[in-house]
């Protein structure tokens, strides 16, 4: 049975494992262990066991069993603590165990527990609607980011060509993947098996060597054009396409952080840059010197703005001119 002492040595040890902390198994048992203590050792075992509980899948049912055994505990206030945690255990084929325990818990007669145990039914039920959504997302969001072709024996590609790049597509699916991934950070870490995580990093590796040789193309075209040049088909289409490029670099570096990152923010390719009136600038500088402000002239009418569409396939590898497969080949 861990002391005190004991139960905080061994949490030390799991924290600061980082991504290793799967090979402690010992260490996250003698947690588990902490449920047969007294109460100071049990408060800990409340805490401690969810914290680590989806690094260790083979100590699944150990972990709920022990964490029940503290949600049934006579301390009140061991009991608040164990149920409040549970829905950490609410992944995968676990959510039906959690969420019938919590169904069980709502006979209680303490009113305090019976809202803990309320909210915590509403938090998983939320949880499964948003990690459905976000699979369904990610299975999509696959089919656009292909596995880089098999080299045959001499270092060549093995296959005719290289896969197609869809930038527009991966945006979009990128953008809507990042911002749910933000409300379920944990989604790639603990939601998906090893193997899978893997291939998607692997993708995704692929995916941005691909987009740097093509950023590189972009800025080179676009290099010393300015005025009216820009405003050629060809050079607008070249501008949107490196909006494109710029934008899904950005969210690619923030899932490679470990653990993945969703802080970066990104201005969509196809919604136009906010610009300040010099009216509205004026106005804002008269409004903090303490002067009354002064009225900015009118902006355009709302009929008279021009609609800016999403873009389609067109911003994809075969953009205009570009020779994307080519430049992926000279390498």
């Amino acid at each position: 049975m861990p002391t005190v002492e004991e139960l905080y040595r061994n949490y030390g040890i799991l924290a600061d494992a980082t991504e290793q902390v799967g090979q402690h198994k010992d260490a996250y048992q003698v947690i588990l262990d902490g449920v047969k203590g007294g109460t100071k050792e049990k408060r800990l075992a409340a805490q401690f066991i969810p914290k680590f509980f989806k690094h260790f899948p083979e100590l699944a049912d150990s972990a709920i069993n022990a964490q029940l055994d503290l949600c049934e505990d006579e301390d009140v206030s061991i009991r608040r603590q164990a149920i409040k945690e549970l829905p950490q255990f609410a992944t995968g084929e676990n959510l039906p165990r959690v969420a019938d325990i919590l169904t069980q818990l709502l006979q209680t007669d303490d009113s305090a527990e019976f809202n803990l145990v309320n909210n915590a039914l509403l938090s998983i039920f939320k949880m499964e609607k948003l990690e459905t959504n976000l699979r369904k997302l990610f299975d999509k969001l696959l089919e656009y980011m292909p596995l880089p072709p098999e080299e045959a024996e001499n270092g060549e590609n093995a296959g005719n060509e290289e896969p197609k790049l869809q930038f527009s597509y991966v945006e979009c699916l990128l953008y809507s993947f990042h911002q749910l991934g933000r409300k379920l950070p944990d989604f790639l870490t603990a939601k998906l098996n090893a193997e899978k995580l893997k291939d998607f990093k692997i993708r995704l590796q692929y995916f941005a060597r691909g987009l740097q040789v093509y950023i590189r193309q972009l800025r080179l075209a676009l290099q010393g054009k300015t005025g009216e040049a820009l405003k050629t088909e060809e050079n607008k289409i070249k501008v949107v396409a490196l909006k494109i490029t710029n934008n899904i670099n950005v969210l690619i570096k923030d899932l490679f952080h470990i653990p993945p990152s969703y802080k970066s923010t990104v201005t969509l390719s196809w919604k136009p840059v906010q610009k300040v009136e010099i009216g509205q600038k004026r106005a804002n500088e008269d409004t903090t010197s303490g002067s009354p402000p002064k009225k900015s002239p009118a902006g355009p009418k709302r009929d008279a703005r021009q609609i800016y569409n999403p873009p389609s396939g067109k911003y994809s590898s075969n953009l205009s001119n570009f020779n994307y497969e080519r430049s992926l080949q000279g390498k």
